[in-house]
């Protein structure tokens, strides 16, 4: 997957995500985002259009195809935002307890009046 490895890992850390953080976000294992950053696994193309969408990134952004973060605007059609039942989900899910900073992105999610549809 050419530097996807190198790209995947830059968005984590330039994002201020723990690899714990950011597997729980994507519903996949930390040990799933260590591989990926080491380049002995890569993801599938559910779990890559799951990082490109959190990311905010075209996929082939992701790649290495592309320099350029996204080839085209996001479109409110494109972006589909979590549902509370989802974000608690993640947060139940986690036996870790959640970072200051992540509570405080959870609970912006969650109070967002900003409604897609």
């Amino acid at each position: 997957m050419g530097n996807f490895k190198n790209v995947f890992k830059s968005l984590r850390t330039e994002n201020g995500y723990t690899q714990d953080g950011l597997a729980d976000m994507l519903g996949i294992s930390r040990s799933a985002v260590s591989m990926y950053e080491n380049g002995n696994r890569e993801p599938d193309l559910k779990t890559l259009e799951a990082i490109a969408d959190l990311f905010k990134v075209d996929m082939d952004y992701l790649l290495g195809r592309s320099s350029a973060t996204t080839a085209v605007a996001a479109t409110p059609e494109r972006y589909i935002a979590p549902n509370c039942d989802d974000l608690i989900t993640v947060y139940t899910r986690s036996r870790k307890n959640l970072s200051q900073e992540e509570k405080m992105r959870l609970a912006r999610i969650i109070l967002s009046d900003d409604d897609e549809e």
